[in-house]
């Protein structure tokens, strides 16, 4: 039960009611303030459990063989969404893209496909739903990848395991529990294949808000990435631990469904660093007596800012920026045009096309507006 006292001490000073020209004062300056003594506070309490872990989690030192990569192919995979808000619906946009390298020398075109047009009218967390499809195109690109190139190494940018998320809640639609079976599916057919080409697949998870070492070891409310990055030195990894949440047991239950091999849904994570803080990889169980090596390749192919290069290379052709949004809808919204000059449209009608309240138009990185058409 909330009480006078519980909210008080919850809420920071809000008896004072300020004029306008004084918010952002009290925003910036005096907000700064008090934010960065917490912050303090935050970092001596992880300097500390940093001090008290060194000896409970145990790393290894990786090689770096930058000359083995010279003899090996590898397929990095991406995929990006960036959808739009209309006054009728949400307009989904995705894509994902796979890239072959022999060595450091990226060979042929990518192989690219988009998420099929649709209209969402009614989903109440479509960007959600959107991040979900985006995976399962990710995870079947990267399939089709393996299928076509036989590669020796497979690097998709994100988990292999979807982030918990986006598992179906009981407030979620059919629609949605049925793309989250979907999903699943390709993420383990994707297994399968790798599997049955004895391809090395991993997934390299740039933003991790895990907390596996955390939990387990009673500090709850740090990021593992966080601590590790005071205990580990560069080129170092973690002993993997296995992925265990709600979505691992879908993908367990999912894969005994369809009559898979019972290691195909086993997933293990290790932090590896790569750069200042920690990157998480995602590795299968039939891969993982190959764990040395997909360090090794992970820390051979990292760029300056610690990420593998094939993986940087497939987001340059997956990202969906503003600008690109925005052109997409700006055709949509041409096409509606010639609808109402053939009289298939009213003018009215057209007006469903204007964007939600709050989205903004952008014709270049640097442009913003509120223009509607």
């Amino acid at each position: 039960m909330l009480t006078n006292k519980k909210l008080q001490s919850n809420l920071h000073d809000i008896s004072h009611e300020l004029f306008y020209s004084e918010l952002y004062q009290s925003m910036i300056e005096k907000g700064t303030d008090l934010l960065i003594e917490r912050f303090r506070g935050y970092v001596k309490e992880c300097r500390h459990i940093a001090d008290n872990l060194k000896g409970a989690i145990r790393t290894r030192r990786c090689i770096v063989d930058k000359e083995a990569l010279a003899h090996k192919s590898i397929v990095g995979v991406d995929a990006g969404h960036n959808g739009v808000h209309f006054r009728f619906a949400y307009v989904p946009i995705y894509n994902a893209v796979a890239v072959l390298f022999k060595g450091m020398e990226l060979k042929g075109e990518p192989l690219c496909v988009s998420g099929p047009p649709d209209i969402w009218a009614v989903d109440d967390e479509p960007e959600r739903r959107e991040n979900l499809l985006h995976m399962a195109l990710e995870y079947y690109v990267a399939r089709r990848a393996v299928e076509l190139w036989n590669p020796d190494y497979l690097i998709i940018d994100g988990g292999i395991v979807l982030n918990p998320r986006l598992h179906p809640n009981s407030s979620d639609p059919s629609e949605y529990r049925y793309d989250f079976t979907y999903t699943v599916m390709q993420a383990l057919e994707l297994l399968r294949v790798c599997k049955e080409n004895s391809v090395l697949v991993l997934g390299f998870v740039k933003r991790s808000c895990m907390n596996y070492y955390g939990r387990l070891l009673g500090y709850e409310k740090f990021r593992d990435a966080t601590f590790l990055s005071l205990i580990m030195n560069e080129r170092e990894y973690t002993e993997p631990f296995p992925m265990k949440n709600k979505v691992s047991e879908s993908y367990a239950r999912i894969a005994e469904e369809l009559g898979m091999d019972g290691d195909i849904a086993e997933v293990y994570s290790s932090y590896v660093k790569t750069w200042i803080i920690p990157f998480r990889i995602e590795i299968p169980s039939f891969n993982l007596d190959m764990l040395d090596e997909a360090i090794s390749f992970v820390a051979s192919s990292a760029n300056v800012m610690g990420i593998p290069y094939p993986i940087h290379e497939a987001d340059r052709y997956t990202r969906i920026s503003k600008p690109f949004s925005n052109i997409h809808t700006l055709n949509f919204f041409a096409k509606a045009v010639e609808l109402v000059k053939r009289g298939e449209l009213t003018s009215e009608e057209l007006n469903f096309l204007l964007l939600q309240h709050g989205e903004f138009w952008a014709l270049t990185d640097a442009s913003k507006g509120s223009w509607e058409p």
